[in-house]
This record gives structure tokens, sequence and C-alpha cells, in this order.
């Protein structure tokens, strides 16, 4: 084990308040202050609440974490930092080093220590109707179970990480692979999803840990006491220098180390930024090795663990980091970078080899001895935020925590549910369910804060597609609607504008198992604003889905006033339209890109998000809608429309603002309001047209994505609808042709071109058909007055 020599004096001499002043600066601009570190905390363990919650109801028990900086609070946008999950399946049964807490009627597996590789073990099947190891001559279940040595079978980790890939299938397109790193796959590259066993009761490394001797007062004996009670992970990835890591599992202590990285002051936290941001300068131009944020975060610890007394004011950030670069210097120096639980792990091994942790140590020697003055210089180059500047940059960043959460929700709820392959009856009973257990848990007395905010932000999703799902038959038998539906969209707009109060945000904070390691500091409305911004998104969307219903169902008066009133709500409350689309999402957008450009950028936005119609709603939908469910190539034919039961198999996706636009021209229309239908198709025309070339690169698809306007495509067709109604033919095919050129695969647009074409082809023959006969009856009229 390595060591690190410090004393008071010499800690005292590394003061420097003014190198320290100016490094925390350029850190509070970016948000790395206690207000937006609580803020992000809070969204995370939010979205790893109510991912659980999710499964649960879906009576699929799957535990979700959220790991890694973002969760953390660690983070900035130009660190560029991935979303890490752990998806918890708890379907086999872990033991160790006895078979005492085997169980009858499930996988169980002996966890067998592998020599040379402390932190890795394989999985020893055990029979699942006595507690015996499997026989090797047993049927190996297709790579599944592997032959390890005489009469010992194992269960193999790559047959596991490849089976849960197909979790992700529902995310991505025919023709994409999943992202693939260590033991994580996404359908995603900036979203490291890792599907890991439960390991519980004695670990022996652990205890280890726990006896280490140490030097210092860090870490607290309060959070020694909490790690007991943790759970440690098996994660399906095996050694990179073993010959069988195809079968290996690594032992991961991850919610320990989220409890060390929650238990850091602020300018300790300010560090392991510095940290990861000088890792990120050093290893630049470096094509081989690795030096990773996990390293960062292990000399972090194990500074903070050999100084006396670790000061917490800002003016100790230079030192601190100067310190932390010493063990690093050192780690590199000795070959080992120990990890901070695991005894015997050497963190370097598959990371860095001798040339080239020879090549960094001299880099950090050279930050050291130069009293990190080209590190200063490297962060010079960012530009430095005015106080009011530095403000609307925060709140821009609270808004897009807001938006990750409900963005996260929204998506796995569609395809939890399968909502889209279901008929109207399967998919409301269904509906009818979740919507009680939602109500269960919000007025559950054991439920924490966190479930029961989860519970309502899932909730108000619910009823508004019950609401819908409730039309639907009627509006095909003309039949009115009734009170049922109108109670379901009630409900939902009651639960997103009224019941969204977070009061017991404290509470939230120190809750339990969930959330004991969060610590109560600086709860402001700041962060309280946060927590509220989903519940308030969504009561809006249920307004849009609502005024087409009405609309749908001929209640034309009823849409005018909901729609007018939405429009309002954009003027008066800086609403923000955003797509909860997967597909359409940049994680690594500039939060103030995002937000920024609205009338008052001092306030935070209210989010609305893009609506998505299912199948099953369609008879609530607009019709040119139905042309983007029917998810075909759109070969021409001689009908207007798909036919609803037979052709729809799909979703349509519209952003918010472009279908309320949509909605009101055609409710004015059918009202007869022609002036007001002018005036809005004017409005329809200039937001898209401000925002069309407004387009950012896109990781997944080739036709790219608008930073305004979500589901560019659809909103030109609806325009380009807007102007065939208008019979204005030749804008509407340059609408049409504006949407086929911005999305050229699985478009309608094509149909839509071909309708026009259709029209204007007949259309010619008519007037060429006039013409000829009123040329005809020109030549009778002339011969006869010749004669």
């Amino acid at each position: 084990m390595a060591e690190h020599r410090s004393s008071k004096a010499k800690e005292m001499d590394n003061v420097d308040t003014e190198l320290s002043e100016q490094l925390s600066i350029l850190l509070e601009d970016e948000g790395i202050t206690e207000e937006i570190v609580t803020a992000r905390r809070i969204a995370f363990l939010m979205m790893e609440t109510g991912l659980t919650m999710l499964s649960k109801e879906s009576n699929i028990s799957i535990e979700h974490y959220c790991f890694g900086s973002q969760s953390e609070g660690a983070t900035t946008l130009g660190l560029r930092s991935d979303v890490d999950m752990l998806r918890r399946i708890p379907c086999i049964n872990i033991m160790r080093g006895n078979s005492k807490t085997w169980k009858k009627g499930m996988l169980n597996c002996m966890m067998l220590d592998i020599k040379d590789y402390p932190q890795h073990f394989d999985m020893q099947v055990y029979r699942s109707d006595k507690p015996e190891p499997v026989k090797a001559k047993i049927t190996l279940c297709n790579g599944m179970l592997v032959s390890h040595g005489i009469d010992c079978v194992v269960f193999s980790s790559e047959f596991y990480r490849k089976h849960t890939e197909f979790f992700f299938k529902p995310f991505m397109s025919d023709d994409q692979s999943p992202y693939k790193a260590g033991p994580s796959a996404s359908f995603s590259d900036d979203i490291d999803i890792v599907h890991a066993l439960c390991v519980s009761g004695d670990i022996p490394e652990l205890q280890t840990w726990l006896d280490r001797p140490r030097q210092g007062n860090w870490p607290p004996q309060k959070l020694f006491e909490e790690a007991k009670q943790c759970v440690w992970f098996l994660v399906p990835v095996g050694e990179s220098s073993s010959q069988k890591r195809h079968t290996e599992w690594r032992l991961s202590p991850n919610l320990i180390e989220r409890k060390l990285m929650f238990s850091l002051n602020l300018t300790q936290l300010k560090c392991y930024v510095l940290l990861k941001l000088l890792k990120r300068a050093i290893t630049k131009k470096m094509k081989e090795g690795e030096l990773t944020s996990f390293h960062c975060k292990t000399v972090l610890f194990y500074t903070l663990e050999r100084t006396q007394d670790p000061q917490s004011q800002e003016g100790y950030l230079a030192m601190l980091l100067k310190l932390c670069l010493q063990t690093l210097q050192k780690f590199l120096s000795d070959g080992v970078c120990p990890h901070y639980i695991i005894d015997r792990v050497n963190l370097f091994d598959g990371k860095l080899n001798s040339a080239q942790r020879r090549i960094v140590r001299n880099k950090v020697t050279v930050l050291i001895d130069n009293n990190l003055q080209g590190f200063v210089s490297y962060l010079g180059n960012a530009t430095r935020l005015s106080t009011d500047e530095r403000f609307i940059s925060h709140v821009c960043i609270r808004s897009k925590l807001a938006f990750e959460r409900i963005h996260w929700f929204h998506i796995i709820m569609l395809d939890f549910h399968c909502f889209i392959s279901k008929s109207i009856d399967v998919v409301g009973d269904q509906l009818t369910t979740l919507i009680d257990k939602c109500k269960e848990i919000i007025n559950c007395h054991n439920a924490n804060a966190f479930e029961i905010q989860a519970a309502k932000e899932i909730l108000t999703t619910f009823l508004s597609f019950r609401g819908s799902i409730q039309a639907a038959p009627l509006i095909l038998s003309g039949v009115s609607i009734n009170q049922d539906v109108m109670d379901s969209f009630k409900k939902s707009v009651q639960v997103g504008d009224v019941a969204n109060k977070i009061n017991n945000l404290p509470e939230m904070l120190s809750f339990g198992n969930l959330a004991l390691e969060m610590k109560v500091c600086s709860i402001n409305k700041n962060a309280i604003e946060t927590f509220e911004k989903a519940l308030e998104t969504n009561g809006f969307s249920s307004r849009l889905k609502l005024a087409s219903v009405m609309y749908c169902s001929g209640n034309l008066q009823s849409a005018k006033f909901i729609l007018e009133y939405a429009e309002r709500q954009f003027d008066r409350c800086t609403m923000k339209t955003l797509c909860r689309c997967f597909s359409y999402y940049n994680r690594y957008i500039n939060h103030r890109e995002m937000f920024e450009n609205k009338p008052n950028p001092n306030i935070e936005s209210k989010i609305a998000l893009c609506i998505i119609f299912l199948s099953n709603e369609a008879p609530c939908v607009p019709p040119v809608l139905l042309y983007e469910m029917t998810k075909t190539d759109f070969a021409p034919d001689n009908r207007d429309k798909p036919i609803i039961n037979t052709e729809l198999h799909g979703e349509a996706r519209v952003d918010s603002r472009v279908f309320m636009y949509y909605l009101q021209y055609l409710t004015y229309g059918g009202l007869g309001i022609r002036e007001k239908q002018i005036a809005v198709l004017t409005k329809f025309e200039d937001y898209i047209s401000t925002h069309i070339d407004d387009r950012i690169l896109d990781l997944h698809y080739d036709h790219g994505r608008n930073y305004e306007i979500s589901h560019m495509a659809t909103a030109l067709n609806l325009l380009g609808h807007c102007y065939e109604m208008e019979g204005d033919l030749s804008k509407a095919v340059i609408k049409y042709a504006l949407s086929r050129d911005s999305k050229p695969n699985n478009n309608p647009a094509y149909w839509h071109i071909w309708r026009i074409s259709e029209k204007i082809t007949r259309l010619s023959y008519v007037v060429a058909t006039g013409c000829y006969l009123y040329a005809m009856t020109l030549g009778s009229r002339t011969d006869g007055n010749v004669e």
C-alpha cells in the first residue's frame, strides 16, 4: 500500500488563497455550487426511485441505481460526463462461503475466489431443488453455463451481459446495435447501463476496509456504520488479462463509493472536478493508455484519508489539489493505484503500462513544480461569466435537470407497457391498474417523499393516456364525450398543476435507506423549483391532448378555449418546448442553448413536452397525423387516409407548440373565425421559418435534429397541410419537400406530395378539358357566323 507523508506545517506552506479563489470561481461558473450539486443529486435520486417504481408496477422487479459524476453533482458541460445506471436483477441468489443462504426454486450461485484477481469471482451454479452444485454433465444451456474443472459448472458473465441487451431493443432502430463498453451495454453512447447481481450478508472485503488503520478523521465514523448496511454488486466483466474473463464477475461497492462522494464538502468536490479536468488535459494527446475518473476519485479518497483534519474552506482548494497530485505522483512512481475499498487491487492494471505511467508522472511533476500554472493557463481560456450570466446559466442547468428526469420517466413508461401493440380494452384495463397503484403509493403512510413525488409524475401521464383511450371508442361511435373522460384529463391536469408543491424536501434528503447519504444543505427556493418542474410539464401536455379530443369529437368551442389558454401559458410562463424521445435528445447540448432563448431567461423554464399519440388513440388525433402512425414506406394508392384498425401500428409524435398552432388553425376554421385562422397560420409559419435552420449534428441518425423544434419533419408536414387547406398547393408541396429532405426515411411527406401531384394532375386535366370544350364552342360559333 502506498504511503503519503504530510505535516500540518507543510500543508500550511501550500495554502494559496488567490489561486484557490481563481479556481473556485471558474468552477462555480460551470455549476459546481452547493445549490446546483444538491439539485443534481436530487434529480438523479428521483430518477432511480421513479424507474424502480415503474419496474415494480410492471411486475418486473428490477431496481435502478444512478452512479457516476452526473448523480454525484461532480460534472460540468465540458467534461461531457455520461449517465451511469446500474440495474439490479434479483432473480439469482448469490452465496458466499457456504450454502446456508441457498433458496429453493431459484438459480443459486456460489462465489468462488480467483487466485491473483481479488476483485473477480467465478459463479458456481447450484441446483434449484437442493443445495448441491450442478455437475458438469448437465446440459449447458446454450452457453449460459460453462464447465469449469471437474464437477463444476459456472454461470457465464458474457452470456448474462449479452442476454440483457434485449432490454434495449425498444429504444433502437432495426439496424442499430447496442453501444458496449466493459460491462455496460446501452442504446445510446452517452448512457452506460450495467445489469448486475446483488451480494449481501458477510463481505470480507468490507471488514478489511473498516479495520484498516487511518491517519486522519476522514471518512467520518457515521459513514462506516452506514457502509455495513450497503449491498454490493457483481457486474458481468472479467479481469482484462485473464484467459477466462468471459466467465468472471467483478465485485463492486458502488453504494459505499456514492456515500463517500456525498460526504465530501464543496471544496473537496471542487478538487475532484479539477482532478478530472487535469486528467483530460494531461492525457489529451496520449494515443494509448487511460487515466480515468475513477483513478481521480481514488486519489482524492486516499489524500483525504491521510490528511490530518482536511480543511473545508475555499482558500484551501489549491493546497488540496496539490496534495492530490503528490498522491498521484507517488502512485505512478510505484506503479500501483490501490483500490480504495477492496484490498490488493491495482487500478493501473489494464489501463496504464510502465511507459505510459512515466509520461503521465512527468507531466504531473511539472505541474507540481510550477505551482499548477500550466493548468491554470489551460483553464484560463474559458470565458468568465458576469454575475447575471452565472445566475442565468444556473437557472438553465436546473431546467435541464428537471427535463432529463421526466425525459427518462416518459420513454421508460411507454416501452415498459408496450401500449402501442395492445387493443384499447387491454390498454384501458392496464392503465386503470397502474393508476390505482400510483394512488396507493401517494396515499401510503409508509411511502417516502421520493416515492410519492415519483408516483405523482407517473400518474399524470397515465391519466392523460387513459383519458384519450376512454374517448377513442366514443368518438368512433359518434357518442358525446362523457364525464369519465373529462375526469381523467381533469385529474391529470390537477396533479400536474396543483399537487406539485414540495414542502417536505428536507425529508427527501434524509429518508432512510434511499437518501441517507444526502445532507440537508442549502435547501432553498431554487432547489425546490427544480423538483417541481416535471408535474407542471405533464399538466400542460394533458391540456393539449384534451384539446385534440375536443376537436375530434366536434366540441370546437371547448377546444378553442383550451388552446387559447395554452397559448397564454407560452407567453406568460417562459414555456420551453422539448422532446421526450431518446432519439432526438443530445445530452451534451449546452444547457444555456437549450433554455436561455426565451422572453425572460432569469426565470426557470416550464417545459412543454412533445405530444405522443399511440395508435390506440387514433380517433382522438386529427386525421393528417394518422399518416405519421402508419410506419410504412408510404407507397401511393388511391385512398386519402389510412384505415385506422388495420394499418396503424406506431405512434405520432409532434412538438407541443407546433401541435397547438395546428389545432388552432383547424379549430378556428371549423368555427368560421377566418381572421384568427389566418393569424395563427402566420404564427405557425414564423415559428417554423425562424428555427428550421437551427440544426445540430445527430449522433445516431443521418437527418440531424433541431435545437428548438422537435420532430421537425412532422411539423413541416402539418404546416404543409395548412397550406393545402388554404388552396396554396405550390407552397404545400414546398413544405412537404422540406420535410422529406429533413427526414428521408419513413416519412409520410412522400405520400402527401403524391396526393397533391394527383390533385394537380386531375385539376390540370379538368382545366385542359374545359379549355378544349370552350375552344370547341367558340369554334362552332365562329363557323356559324362565317356561314
